[in-house]
């Protein structure tokens, strides 16, 4: 038997105390630094995820409208086909629902006034499937133009794949032409929209301008009509397209008590084909519309014999002494302008490389 003397369990206590806060200190040191750790992987990681979940468009308000108006959409059924139907309902794709017949649930009405004139809600598109910093360029110019040209349609979309703004494009052009268009969404006032092509890469099909379109012209439901013009081109009459764009009456919503929803002469039926078409026509009218449970979208060529009508956009090699609104150039299959005998050529890279001056444009001339 030992006997503990008072100083050993003296020792004994003291060395117990030293013990303990020693391991009290070595714990709430270990909780520190485990804390700054996440702090400083939270300071690292922030800019990056900011950046890769970061749309180019900084005018969110639109996107935020959109999303609150169209949220019991049935994304399934939406991008559930690239079909389209006109106006009798025949299908010109697969045997699938389309955005022709999109189902909705608790849709909130809010059905614009489809009269004729200005009144209404209108806007111009362009858009990208493919981030060439040549026609990046050739948008941000277009949207200046109507911008600075005193346009009566103050709704500018460029719409674009979501892809985008989730992984920086390999071209340093390309990143720095997407930059410039960040700078020029926020002076010109253009809505950028980001569409999700997923449903249609993901079946195999190949990204294009018409796919894109199939995809994102569900956006346009709070428009009477929006009008795209295909890039790469030059605007030169901006009151000239909005004359052509609102003086006739557009065929806007089916309606058999209204004729020039069915029968317009200023507007020729054109379904959309993205299962089969890559590019579309170098203007498009484009109407979506809410019926009950469905949606309606119609699309439409303007018809160049009426007169005047050929002055809305034509090709550069328009003989016409009349100008017209909006020039669009033909490409080759690189991508590259087709300058021989197109006289705006000169004029539209000057312009062009005016609004993207830290960009050498002439490699995709």
């Amino acid at each position: 038997m030992v006997l503990l003397t008072s100083s050993t369990i003296s020792v004994l206590l003291t060395s117990g105390v030293i013990c303990l806060f020693t391991f009290l200190l070595f714990l709430s040191g270990y909780i520190l630094q485990q804390q700054s750790v996440r702090n400083i992987q939270h300071v690292i990681r922030a800019p990056n995820s900011v950046l890769m979940n970061q749309p180019l468009n900084p005018n969110s308000a639109l996107n935020d409208a959109i999303q609150k108006r169209h949220h019991n959409v049935r994304r399934d059924a939406l991008y559930d086909s690239l079909s389209t139907y006109d106006d009798d309902g025949k299908s010109y794709g697969e045997e699938k629902p389309s955005l022709g017949q999109v189902v909705l649930s608790d849709w909130e009405s809010e059905s614009p006034s489809h009269g004729g004139g200005t009144q209404g809600n209108y806007a111009y598109l362009q858009l990208l499937s493919h981030p060439d910093p040549s026609d990046i360029c050739s948008v941000i110019l277009f949207f200046k133009m109507l911008a600075t040209g005193k346009t009566a349609v103050h709704d500018r979309l460029f719409m674009y794949p979501q892809e985008w703004d989730q992984k920086a494009p390999t071209s340093k052009n390309a990143s720095e032409a997407l930059a410039i268009l960040r700078a020029a969404s926020r002076k010109y006032d253009i809505w950028l929209l980001p569409i999700d092509m997923s449903p249609a890469t993901s079946q195999g099909y190949a990204p294009t301008d018409a796919k894109l379109l199939r995809l994102g012209q569900v956006q346009f439901m709070q428009y009477d009509g929006v009008l795209y013009l295909r890039t790469p081109g030059i605007l030169l009459d901006a009151k000239k397209l909005d004359k052509m764009f609102l003086s006739w009456p557009l065929p806007l919503q089916h309606d058999k008590n209204r004729p020039e929803s069915y029968n317009n002469a200023a507007w020729i039926p054109m379904p959309l084909r993205a299962e089969k078409d890559v590019s579309l026509p170098p203007a498009y009218l484009i109407t979506v519309n809410s019926l009950g449970h469905r949606v309606e979208a119609r699309t439409h060529v303007p018809n160049i014999s009426l007169p005047g009508f050929r002055e809305l956009v034509a090709g550069p090699d328009i003989e016409n002494p009349d100008l017209p609104a909006y020039v669009f150039f033909e490409q080759d299959k690189d991508g590259h302008v087709h300058w021989k005998g197109n006289r705006w050529f000169g004029a539209w890279r000057v312009a062009q490389q005016e609004v993207c001056d830290s960009l050498d444009l002439e490699s995709r001339s």
